[in-house]
Formats: structure tokens, C-alpha cells, sequence
């Protein structure tokens, strides 16, 4: 994230908020529009398991709690916490290295907390990053009356603040999570010290999102695996393509479905947009690093004396 933000491309600060949740704004109405074009979407299944044919060494079927469907091809969009759940219980999955090296992988906790305040607060920006010293967590918080239409001109503030490696939070009460939102908040702008909570709503996502370390992106996975009807999706999903978190999950479910039309040899492919090349000493900086790695491939033992 550094990287790509702070390095790769400094002049691209030009994020544009959605005006609503994204569920209510972007996802409802993207399925609806799916619905129209003949897409079912199933709830209350668990995925469980891949049916796996010898003969064509494809996925023939998808095993779920409740029904068993057959496939022509699968994408797999989930994160790395579903994807180890379902090696470890797969005997189809639990085959491949390409997959048991997921097992190495790891996800971060999260919290989300929307709060309705009774008063005005004046919060400056309308997106906030954080981070404290006594702490492992990091956290952003956003002046959703700034950002979103429907609190647009209410007489109150809403605020919603994520926090990023939440082990620590998910197992308290929502009254200890809102107490400890407020002391953060007041520490920053002193005027929330003032303010009530009048409405409250706590999310928790255990092991939800990606946990990117040094290390991990020889674990990860590419879009095509060694089941050849089987394709992958999501931000940790390596591709060529350069974009990084949403719009990573995005790019790499249109390069899966156009691995689908390709298999199937029926459909028509997506367009995907390439982004911005990277900024001259950025592109300076990465042939350096290129070129200091084969250099020191040539040393055996050199990565043994720098673990």
C-alpha cells in the first residue's frame, strides 16, 4: 500500500468517496444487474468441497451444505482465511501445493464502527488515518456526513471508524468498543470528549482481510491453477496488472471470467483498463532492486544470513 500510494503514484491523489455504503450504492445494484442477464445468487449454502473428474483432471462439481452443483468452470473469489478452510477439508485441494501454500498465509481482524453522535463535531478532512503507539491496530475514521448523501444535512454527526488488526477488540462488549472509539477520537479533535452516543452499529470480520508480510507473495496464488476449468480471484491474487486492494479483487475477477470465456471458448471478454506506468525514479528504483536480486541469486547462503 506504501508503495503504491506514497511511491508509485504520488500525483493520483484523487480518490473519489462513495456517496453511500458501497453495498446500498455499488454491489445491490451491480446484482441486481446481474439478475437481469440470467446470474442466480445462492445464500445459506457453504461452500464445502470441489468434485474432482480423473479422466478430464477437471472440477466437475461444487459441494455446498445443502446441494451439490455442477460446474463447467469456477472462479474462486474468496479470501485466504476460505481458502484454508476449504484445503484443509478438501480432498481435491489438499493435492495441490499451489494450494497448501496458502496454509502459510495469514489474515487480519476487523472492526468496523458506525456512530451517530448527538451533536455537531467539526472534523477537518473527511477521511482520517491513524495509528497509536500503545497499540497494535491501526484505524481510519471517515465523516460519513461529508461523504454520504442520506447524513449530507443533518444536525448531528456520524462517524465511521475501521480498525485493522482488531484481535484485540473483537472479543469486547459494543459499550467497550464505542468507549474506546471515543478516547481515540478525543485525543485527536478534543470536541468528541463533549458528545453522546445516541446510535451505534459494530461490525467484527475475523480474519477478513489480507495480510500482506515479507514472504508471503511466494505463498500466493495466480489466477490459473493446476485444475484447468478452476481460476482465482481477489487482492492477493498475484497479476501483472498493477492495481492494488478493491481494485485488485475487481481486475482479477475480469481476468478470471476472461479465462472462462477462453476455456469454455463461448462469451464475449472484458475490457480491463491498465493503469498508469510507474513514475520515472520509481521505475529507476525497481531496476536497481531487479538487478541487486540476481546478483545475489548467484550466493547461495546470502538470503540464509539475512533470516
Amino acid at each position: 500500500m506504501l508503495y503504491f500510494i506514497s511511491l508509485a503514484h504520488q500525483k493520483d491523489f484523487d480518490m473519489v468517496w462513495c456517496r453511500g455504503t458501497v453495498r446500498g450504492k455499488i454491489f445491490n445494484p451491480w446484482m441486481d444487474s446481474l439478475r437481469t442477464k440470467g446470474c442466480r445468487f445462492l445464500d445459506g449454502g457453504k461452500m464445502k468441497d470441489f468434485i474432482f473428474n480423473k479422466e478430464t483432471s477437471c472440477i466437475s462439481g461444487v459441494v455446498c451444505s445443502n446441494e451439490t452443483y455442477g460446474a463447467d468452470a469456477v472462479i474462486l473469489a474468496v479470501g485466504i482465511s476460505k481458502v484454508q478452510e476449504l484445503v484443509k477439508n478438501s480432498a481435491a485441494l489438499c493435492t495441490r501445493e499451489e494450494f497448501l501454500k496458502v496454509l502459510n498465509l495469514s489474515g487480519i481482524d476487523l472492526l468496523t464502527c458506525k456512530l451517530q453522535l448527538d451533536r455537531k463535531v467539526n472534523i477537518r478532512h473527511a477521511s482520517n488515518v491513524c495509528s497509536t503507539f500503545d497499540d497494535s491496530l491501526g484505524w481510519t475514521f471517515f465523516d460519513l456526513n461529508a461523504l454520504h448523501d442520506e447524513h449530507k444535512d443533518s444536525e448531528v454527526t456520524t462517524i465511521r471508524v475501521d480498525f485493522y488488526h482488531a484481535n484485540e477488540l473483537l472479543p469486547l462488549q459494543d459499550e467497550l468498543v464505542v468507549t474506546k472509539v471515543i478516547s481515540l477520537l478525543s485525543n485527536i479533535i478534543k470536541d468528541f470528549e463533549k458528545a453522546k452516543v445516541i446510535e451505534k452499529e459494530i461490525a467484527r470480520f475475523p480474519k477478513s482481510l489480507t495480510h500482506f508480510f515479507p514472504g508471503s507473495y511466494r505463498h500466493m496464488m495466480r489466477g490459473s491453477t493446476s485444475f484447468p476449468n478452476l481460476f482465482m480471484a481477489g487482492d492477493w491474487i498475484i497479476t501483472r496488472h498493477g492495481s492494488w486492494s478493491q481494485e485488485k479483487s475487481y481486475v482479477t475477477g475480469l481476468e478470471a471470467a476472461n479465462q472462462v470465456v477462453d476455456f469454455l471458448e463461448e462469451g464475449s471478454f472484458a475490457k480491463i483498463i491498465p493503469v498508469e506506468e510507474d513514475e520515472p525514479h520509481v521505475q529507476a528504483l525497481r531496476t536497481l532492486s531487479r538487478r541487486f536480486n540476481e546478483i545475489t541469486d548467484q550466493f547461495p547462503l546470502f538470503n540464509f544470513f539475512l533470516q
